[in-house]
């Protein structure tokens, strides 16, 4: 039997049986009136209304009997429908409860198959993990569309689905506190939260520079304070990191053309004077394509530009 067809007959089942008890209940209810009406009809002998007869004597010889003109009032008694009443109403509710359970049981146990085999529509696998602050590490798998057979994955392309953020957006904190003194020396924080947000999590900067705190190597006042910060807060996120100061520039174009940010450290006396953090989305032969959350808010900048302020240093942080 189909869920809608069981839905269907226990609302049938529910809606008789709300009818059967008004039914009932209005059946007690005038019944209850009836006896009241009798019991407040008084007889006519001003006598107790508990006299059957009356006896006429004289000088001790009964001489006549005299019966009350009143009718007594007949004793009440409860019908049998008003008997079975509240048994018939206790097997529906059971009956009702039998079916409820047996329906969510059936439907529960077409589910709880699906996941036994790994799967949940065909499409996506059931291993989802989550950091310890509740957010998502480890996003469902998409199975590979040209061999559905397989569960190859297939490869997001985060350089463009990346979503520049502001630095200033009080959204990206949790609160007015952290946005009055975090936002100064948050580049790091931003640029990570941009990378792991193009990978599908779903965080804010303050997450991410909360950790940061926590691990040690981020203050207020100084920014990041080592560069291996960038894969310790990472990998807390449930993420590898390559990074170092071997990198190209055309290395890390490639990459982020390939489909992989690369974050990078700069520095320049005019816009950067103590240091920043943005990330590369990508390039071409002229131009170098960023994700920047300061004011400065560069899209691109020329080859010659970039090199001129970047300090070398370079992570590429994927998901594990």
């Amino acid at each position: 039997m189909s869920a809608a067809t069981m839905t269907s007959f226990l609302a049938m089942l529910m809606l008789l049986i709300t009818a059967v008890v008004g039914v009932s209940a209005w059946r007690e209810h005038r019944h209850n009136r009836q006896v009241l009406a009798t019991q407040n009809r008084l007889p006519a002998h001003p006598l107790d209304r508990h006299v059957t007869a009356i006896l006429h004597l004289n000088e001790g010889q009964i001489v006549s009997i005299e019966s009350p003109t009143a009718s007594l009032p007949s004793v009440a008694t409860r019908s049998p429908w008003s008997t079975h009443r509240r048994s018939l109403v206790s097997v529906g509710v059971l009956v009702l409860f039998g079916l409820t359970l047996f329906l969510q049981v059936g439907l529960a146990g077409g589910t709880l198959a699906k996941f036994s085999q790994g799967t949940l529509d065909g499409q996506y696998s059931n291993n989802i993990s989550y950091s310890p602050s509740g957010h998502v590490l480890e996003q469902p798998a998409k199975t590979n569309p040209g061999n559905p057979g397989t569960n190859e994955p297939v490869f997001l392309d985060a350089s463009a689905r990346l979503v520049r953020l502001d630095s200033a957006d009080s959204s990206q904190y949790a609160t007015l506190y952290e946005r009055q003194t975090w936002v100064y020396s948050s580049c790091s924080g931003f640029a990570m939260v941009m990378v792991f947000d193009a990978y599908g999590r779903h965080l804010i900067a303050s997450d991410v520079l909360q950790e940061e705190l926590n691990l040690g190597v981020w203050s207020v006042d100084q920014g990041l304070l080592r560069e291996e910060g960038i894969s310790m807060t990472a990998n807390y996120f449930g993420f590898n990191t390559n990074w170092g100061h071997t990198m190209t520039l055309q290395q890390v174009i490639d990459t982020a053309n390939s489909g992989k940010p690369v974050i990078v450290s700069v520095r320049h006396p005019t816009y950067y004077p103590y240091g920043h953090i943005f990330v590369v989305r990508g390039g071409d032969a002229q131009n170098v394509y960023i994700a920047d959350s300061a004011p400065t808010n560069f899209h691109s900048m020329s080859r010659a530009m970039f090199l001129g302020m970047w300090q070398t240093f370079s992570a590429v942080v994927t998901p594990r």
